[in-house]
């Protein structure tokens, strides 16, 4: 596998390789057959139908993340360079319950089962680094559960807004992208963001978003 210096940088910047043995890493990646491939726009970089169980680490563009409904996938997320993916159902023998598809010209590191296993029994840092990942991402699917079950559009797009736990967020989706992650119509997340503005809670521009009384809107969403 030939893996430049920039590959290099993105990769032990990814939360899987913070404080990861470069050395070592490098034999593991010769040793299992790890590749670095390269797709275009609109392909199909991991399906819920995918035999061999890989891990991902996007070196360059971006993807989108959505279920593997085959009528309509909805979006749970969009990845950029050093995002992980594939890691929570990678010692399972069910299915991948996602479909991973690049939105740009995308380069992705791809990491064996095997690949992870040795880094597990080998690497302190990789261990601690997988168990805090996971970790993650059980508190994100808790996140998007209350998304979900939140009631109105307005009670939704606040919890999301809240999620980033900072006063200044920068939504990377589309306006049609976030509606679907939070299932609703595009007219129902225009109307939440004008009541939450009107209120006062929050400032729009553009994608940009201040939020200006996070822990009144907190006291008004969070707990009911």
């Amino acid at each position: 596998m030939v893996v430049t210096e920039k590959d290099l940088q993105t990769i032990f910047k990814a939360p899987l390789f913070a404080g990861v043995r470069k050395n070592q890493a490098l034999r593991i990646f010769d040793l299992c057959n790890c590749e670095i491939k390269s797709f275009e726009k609109n392909e199909v970089i991991l399906a819920s139908d995918t035999r061999e169980k890989k891990a991902g680490i996007l070196l360059d563009g971006r993807a989108r993340v959505t279920t593997a409904d085959a009528e309509r996938g909805k979006i749970l997320r969009e990845l950029s360079a050093k995002d992980v993916f594939g890691i929570a159902s990678l010692f399972s023998d069910a299915p991948y319950v996602t479909n991973i598809t690049s939105l740009t010209p995308t380069r992705v590191l791809l990491l064996p089962e095997l690949a992870v296993r040795y880094f597990l029994e080998n690497d302190r840092a990789f261990l601690y680094n997988y168990l805090g990942f996971l970790s993650g991402r059980i508190r994100y699917l808790n996140t998007k559960i209350r998304f979900f079950t939140a009631g109105s559009a307005e009670r939704r797009l606040a919890l999301y807004l809240l999620s980033f736990g900072k006063s200044d967020v920068k939504i990377d989706l589309s306006l049609s992208a976030l509606a679907d992650l939070l299932d609703l119509g595009r007219a129902s997340l225009y109307r939440a963001f004008d009541a939450l503005e009107k209120a006062g809670y929050i400032k729009k521009e553009g994608k940009r978003i201040s939020i200006l009384r996070a822990d009144d809107m907190r006291k008004k969403y969070q707990h009911k």
